[in-house]
């Protein structure tokens, strides 16, 4: 089994402040890259922002700003969402970055040389908020889905790429679940998507958009977003100059996407990659969207959340632990701030928390805080369930049921507390049976913390400096002599 990985998350547009959505797939996919490390992979972590297209001209004219100026400034965003998240990430692609111009440039050709691009006039409608031609059936009360604004009629000269050619292909790739979609009833709605698909526009002349890359053999056309934004999970890799790193991570590369943008990760990059000649990602991750009581977030309404708000708020940990904790896979889910403190005070305050202040007090006041006895044998099964299973549901992306598991892992430990009372038989002055319970539970909070790092990023952090350990690791084990430190509460109440 190959023990490197490669997780992505798309690019984002940067035509406005990060949103919950991006918090959401960032910290899923920060999430399962740790918990992958946990299980001693090699892995590869991308994200990063789409820079180019009209809405950014605009903006950035509507701003008195260049283009370059206006993305320089909005990427910031970006970073300090990032940074607040304490996400892990390895590589940040910006598409106005040289580097990634000069390899997308490279791409471009080597499609061109296998002739799949054609110069055609196309008229059409044409949506400015997703950067795409639709179809009048498609517009709802004269307007483009999902923005509330007509489109604009077009009629110019576009480089298609011939998608056509490679349907019948990437069809084939799915069923055989060689392209393997996540959940399962997406790879269906994306098998019915290809039956309705044709080729599609891959550039705009310069006398409508100038804000691009440049068409490397026409001088008078820029790269429409996806050769270009598309491109960016090939080129952070440094694919197709520098193949070192592609051919080490590229046959186990994963898209963490929402499900919005499925129908472009699932049909065309594939067709793209099979025109380069490489095999397409493996696995690909449609997650739902965050609601606000049941409903899409928007401006309009005034129910959009900030999560740069949120997380000052409660801190990343909290936010990270409640948002993947109540996300169904795949499908969309509610977040409300009462929901997030009623699972900061059941599953982190009682159930985690209370767990970790006793079994450390315990140890403390009954046998100096030292591991007594290295005989884990009643702990033994649970933990291998619990180690199965999270990587059972990691494989699958199913990062709520992974949280699930943790948190049966520490309601089992809280229940042996309760059976074998460490209280009572210090007072029968049962010694050996208490040096066993107690070295069995601390054994299972260390066991704990270590599933809990990856998503608890920063109070682990305090729970390895408790355990006294040097790094969360799950080959390891105490051994007699071992001490803990002690303990003051890890999750203190909320404050508003």
């Amino acid at each position: 089994m190959s023990k490197y990985k490669f997780l992505s998350t798309p690019i984002y547009y940067p035509n406005g402040k990060p949103h919950m959505g991006h918090a959401f797939t960032n910290m899923q996919t920060d999430i399962m890259v740790r918990m992958y490390n946990l299980y001693g992979y090699e892995t590869l972590f991308s994200t990063g922002v789409d820079e180019h297209g009209t809405k950014v001209q605009q903006k950035a004219e509507s701003n008195k700003l260049s283009p370059q100026a206006w993305v320089d400034q909005l990427v910031d965003n970006f970073y300090g969402l990032n940074n607040l998240l304490d996400l892990s990430e390895h590589r940040f692609v910006r598409t106005s970055d040289e580097s990634h111009q000069k390899l997308v440039k490279d791409i471009w050709m080597k499609i061109s040389e296998n002739d799949d691009f054609y110069l055609k006039d196309y008229e059409g409608l044409y949506c400015v908020g997703s950067e795409s031609f639709i179809k009048e059936s498609d517009l709802i009360d004269g307007n483009c889905p999902g923005f509330g604004v007509p489109p604009v009629k077009m009629n110019e000269s576009n480089y298609f790429f011939k998608l056509s050619k490679y349907l019948p292909k990437i069809k084939e790739m799915i069923e055989k679940k060689e392209i393997n979609i996540q959940p399962e009833y997406r790879a269906k709605e994306v098998l019915n998507m290809i039956e309705h698909l044709g080729d599609f526009s891959v550039s705009r002349p310069k006398s409508s958009l100038e804000w691009g890359v440049e068409v490397p053999n026409d001088a008078d056309h820029v790269m429409y977003v996806w050769i270009d934004a598309l491109s960016n999970y090939l080129t952070v890799l440094g694919y197709p100059e520098n193949m070192h790193e592609f051919e080490k991570f590229w046959p186990n590369v994963e898209n963490i996407i929402g499900k919005d943008i499925l129908k472009f990760h699932a049909i065309y990059f594939p067709a793209m990659c099979l025109s380069l000649g490489i095999n397409p990602v493996s696995k690909i991750y449609a997650h739902g969207m965050i609601l606000v009581d049941g409903q899409k977030m928007s401006k309009s309404i005034g129910n959009v959340i900030d999560p740069i708000a949120v997380i000052e708020k409660y801190g990343s940990d909290v936010v990270r632990f409640s948002v993947n904790r109540e996300m169904p896979m795949g499908s969309d889910g509610d977040f409300s701030e009462d929901r997030l403190k009623e699972i900061y005070a059941s599953d982190l305050q009682s159930n985690i928390g209370n767990l970790f202040s006793r079994v450390v007090t315990m140890s403390h006041k009954f046998c100096d805080g030292e591991i007594k006895s290295d005989d884990f044998t009643e702990i033994k099964e649970a933990k291998e369930k619990l180690e199965s299973d999270v990587f059972k549901h990691l494989e699958n992306f199913e990062v709520r049921k992974m949280n699930e598991c943790i948190l049966e892992f520490s309601s089992f430990l809280n229940k042996y507390v309760e059976e074998n009372k460490p209280w009572a038989l210090n007072k029968e002055g049962n010694l050996d049976r208490l040096n066993v319970v107690l070295s069995n539970l601390l054994e299972g909070i260390r066991f704990l913390a270590c599933f809990l790092s990856p998503i608890l990023t920063k109070k682990t952090r305090d729970m390895q400096q408790i355990l006294n350990l040097e790094n969360f690791d799950l080959a390891l084990t105490y051994k007699v002599g071992d001490k803990v430190n002690t303990i003051s509460p890890l999750f203190p109440n909320l404050t508003d």
